[in-house]
């Protein structure tokens, strides 16, 4: 975390006044439109190309239907500004992908011709110009808070560095002093629970009046990291979680839709790993051990087993290189194979394939008493892959499920499909790099 002191500017200087976020919003939407000028060089010159026998016109027109997935990109794009901005290669892949993908499909379900070429030259130059456009506006730009009192640094600094978590993005602050320097900065760091005082209140409401954005430390330390604060934490954050009973019916359904689709690749592929665990060492290959699910509800949960067999073990932490772990016990949870059986879980309601990962019954209990607000986490169906699980990995210490809980009850704060569709897109790098495996 970089700290600058603040220099006075010319007032003809002084960048547009309101949300930083706004702006970037703003950025890409000009950038968005500038894009269709290069759809229209592309279909000028394959209509062209079309009248000199080049291509057909089948060519023309899929380069026509492309301008849809192209514009709904920047959408999807635009619905995940929220998240941090290292997160944008991610982002942008999947903001761009889906609904290509989804325009091929519609293409393959209603027997329309369409070119290939066209497709993959309209899906290129979308992705090639988002990037660009993302990496511009957005991912390479360092924002600049500033702040009325050190304090507050402080307190970003305990959301900062908490035990295993990931780096925050990049960032500058600046002491502020006057409303001249604060229409120069991206936002205002406060502390909501300072003391109020007449003198603090009026020069809050002259910079709200100049459209300076403020945000609290714990607002700030979302933006930067994907984690909520969880030493000032407010407890009344969640108050908006009935507003997502739409989303959770959707995802309900998606989830159901999704393991029906897995089964023919899951079934023998399962058969293959329970075969091998019995090779290996006796005792069964199906693991049952009971977890904590939505609204604390217990239940039971089906893994393959990738331990030596012992029916009396004590619910323990999984440590680096468990000598307890066969070797092909190694390898299915490497590559994260040994939850395969979970897909029941998921069709059973026990568990939705995006969600914080369940705990053991014994160690929920023991944490909802060292550690506050951490039943909170249990507001939202447990998951097979988590924002924690892509950000952090497993966890071997205290110190380090207190900084999982920080990323549990971000995703409970902002569960959203642009969230899941991203931890599903590095879900998928975990399994080919086997990321976070103990």
């Amino acid at each position: 975390m970089n700290k600058t002191h603040s220099v006075s500017r010319p007032a003809q200087l002084t960048r547009p006044q309101g949300s930083e976020t706004v702006r970037r919003a703003s950025r890409m939407l000009a950038w968005a439109l500038l894009g269709l000028l290069l759809f229209g060089l592309n279909i000028a010159l394959a209509e062209f190309a079309h009248h000199a026998g080049l291509v057909t016109y089948v060519f023309t027109r899929t380069l026509l239907w492309s301008v849809l997935p192209y514009l709904f990109a920047f959408v999807l794009l635009h619905r995940s500004l929220h998240l941090p901005a290292m997160e944008g290669n991610s982002l942008v892949g999947l903001a761009t992908t889906l609904p290509f993908a989804a325009l091929l499909f519609i293409f393959a379900a209603f027997h329309l011709e369409y070119s290939r070429g066209a497709l993959l030259l309209s899906y290129v130059t979308t992705l090639g110009w988002i990037w660009f456009g993302y990496r511009r506006f957005v991912r390479n730009y360092v924002p600049v808070f500033g702040y009325t009192d050190a304090a507050t640094l402080a307190q970003l600094e305990q959301i900062l560095a908490m035990p295993g978590a990931a780096p925050a993005s990049p960032t500058r602050f600046q002491p502020i002093s006057s409303l001249d320097e604060a229409v120069h900065c991206d936002g205002l760091m406060l502390d909501r629970n300072a003391t109020a005082d007449p003198e603090r209140t009026r020069v809050l409401a002259q910079f709200k009046l100049s459209h300076v954005r403020m945000y609290s430390v714990e607002r700030i330390g979302e933006m930067l990291t994907g984690r909520v604060g969880l030493a000032h934490i407010d407890e009344n954050f969640l108050d908006d979680y009935a507003a997502h009973y739409f989303y959770s019916f959707a995802k309900r359904l998606i989830d159901l839709a999704a393991v029906l689709c897995m089964a023919p690749l899951a079934l023998p592929l399962g058969l293959v790993v329970a075969v091998a665990i019995r090779l290996e060492s006796t005792g069964p290959a199906l693991f049952r051990q009971g977890r904590v699910g939505l609204f604390g509800k217990p239940f039971t949960m089906f893994k393959f087993r990738s331990m030596a067999f012992d029916a009396g073990a004590p619910a323990q932490f999984a440590a680096r290189r468990d000598p307890r772990v066969t070797r092909v016990g190694r390898v299915i949870r490497k590559y994260r194979l040994d939850e395969i059986p979970q897909l029941w879980n998921v069709l059973a309601g026990d568990m939705s394939l995006i969600g914080p990962r369940p705990e053991q019954v014994p160690m929920v209990d023991e944490f909802a008493h060292t550690i506050a607000y951490y039943p909170y986490r249990h507001l939202v169906r447990p998951g097979l892959s988590g924002w924690a699980q892509v950000q952090q990995g497993y966890v071997g210490t205290h110190e380090e499920t207190v900084t999982k809980l920080s990323y549990d009850l971000y995703y409970v704060k902002h569960c959203s499909f642009a969230l899941d569709l991203l931890i599903g897109v590095k879900t998928l790098r975990t399994l080919l790099t086997g990321y976070g495996a103990r």
